[in-house]
């Protein structure tokens, strides 16, 4: 999880010294706490640690500055409380910021139970909402509401028995990782087939736009978790990321080239609403949700391009993907090299994907640390945008799928455990000799 780290008037005054930009909030006689606090320590590392990277390229003027990435577009910071809204006006939900900076569904949480735990969440100050069956994965989801007093993992952990309050955790909300600009213009690019042999294939995402040309050779099954919402148009669920993803994944990034993977099934599990100002969000109920969908259709393998934080019900359900034999592929997220870890790439058991660009560097804006397993293309490549465009989009989601589609085809023919004993023969060392917190076992170049 993420930490909280003060920052004094004198350490913003050291950091201005050295010419570095910050945000700088006017303070009140009492400080600032909660979310306040929280809001301003994001927007000081992220600031920090993207114009200290910006001072050090240009010192030590490894490319052109022509040459250099850009940052990604700063998504516009939401309010602390946004409430999400039905057809008919009325509000569904709301999309609160909680602790550390993250958001979640407000006083929502979310539990694995048994038949025998359901009888603990009997009492004042809860209110049982639902529970979702996944016969697949052997679990059972509980999501309650809960007052205002009992909002906190403290307060829980004093209400439910030990082992019952060590699975509950926030119904957190996460985001796609793709830079949110586009890029628009033809490819000339011909590039033949990645893969013939059939696989399946799931991603969880947003909605992907299945009439897109770039689908013409693909075999898309699709279904949306939203959908018995019936969202207010400006909610709808949106198409740009799972979109570009899917093309990557298995479909067209070109009108030029040919499909990546032709003979493959792809299920799509759309789990995001949309919000202003192209802000998206998917609640970790449809998150899992989907994942339960995609495991009951017997898929080879899961693409993940989404990020946010450690949850308990998160890691319940991926280890029971793993322990399944359902590989888990994930982007480590966008959040620059001096970021916290993001989830689900974080966990031990997903195989985690960085992005470099044409130059065989590494995505400026990509996390670091033990959870990169690979690194492939992900820095202005080609993808299908929306209405049937195609251009180029940047980010770790982008660089997943390539991971993604070469492990399917290697799991056509073999075990998991061989399967990524060839990508890791097959991947370039980049780095440090060996597995690196920036590489991870090296790059998978993209042969599409």
């Amino acid at each position: 999880m993420k930490t909280n780290r003060f920052f004094s008037h004198h350490t913003l005054a050291c950091l201005l010294g050295l010419g570095l930009t910050v945000p700088t909030p006017a303070f009140s006689a009492d400080g600032l706490t909660g979310p306040a606090l929280n809001r301003l320590n994001q927007q000081v590392e992220r600031a920090v640690s993207r114009q200290i990277e910006r001072q050090l390229d240009k010192a030590s003027e490894r490319l052109p500055e022509s040459a250099l990435p850009a940052a990604p577009a700063t998504p516009p910071e939401l309010p602390a409380r946004l409430a999400i809204q039905s057809d008919t006006g009325l509000e569904l939900f709301a999309d609160v910021e909680v602790e550390d900076g993250w958001r979640a569904v407000e006083r929502q949480w979310l539990v694995t139970v048994n038949a025998s735990d359901t009888h603990h969440f009997n009492q004042p100050g809860i209110t049982v909402i639902d529970q979702t069956p996944m016969a697949g994965l052997g679990l059972t989801v509980l999501r309650f509401r809960v007052s205002p007093g009992l909002d906190s993992r403290d307060q829980l952990q004093e209400l439910l028995p030990k082992a019952l309050a060590q699975r509950v955790d926030r119904n957190h909300i996460y985001r796609p990782e793709t830079d949110a600009s586009n890029h628009q213009g033809p490819s000339t690019t011909d590039e033949p087939p990645s893969c013939p042999v059939p696989v399946s294939i799931g991603m969880v995402d947003t909605a992907v736009e299945t009439d897109h040309p770039a689908f013409a050779g693909t075999t898309v099954v699709q279904r949306d978790f939203l959908q018995d919402l019936h969202l207010a148009d400006s909610y709808h669920a949106p198409t740009d990321h799972g979109t570009a993803v899917a093309s990557r994944l298995a479909g067209k990034t070109s009108a030029n080239a040919a499909t990546r993977l032709p003979s493959a099934t792809l299920f799509s599990a759309s789990v995001f609403y949309g919000q202003p100002a192209s802000v998206s969000g998917a609640t970790l109920l449809h998150l899992v949700e989907g994942l339960a969908w995609l495991e009951s259709n017997d898929v080879t393998l899961i693409n993940v391009s989404m990020a946010g934080p450690d949850n308990r019900v998160l890691a319940t359900v991926i280890k029971r993907l793993i322990d399944r034999g359902t590989p888990v592929v994930a982007a480590v997220g966008n959040e620059g090299p001096a970021a916290p870890v993001l989830y689900p790439a974080g966990y031990p058991e997903v195989i985690g994907v960085t992005a470099v660009n044409q130059h065989r560097k590494i995505y400026r804006w990509a996390n670091r640390g033990e959870q990169v397993d690979f690194a492939a293309p992900g820095v202005d490549v080609a993808v299908a945008l929306t209405d049937g465009q195609y251009g180029s989009q940047s980010g770790t989601s982008l660089a997943a799928p390539v991971v993604s589609a070469q492990l399917a085809c290697a799991l056509a023919s073999t075990s998991l455990e061989n399967a990524l004993a060839q990508l890791t023969r097959r991947a370039d060392d980049l780095g440090d000799q060996g597995r690196d917190p920036v590489f991870g076992y090296g790059l998978l170049p993209d042969t599409h």
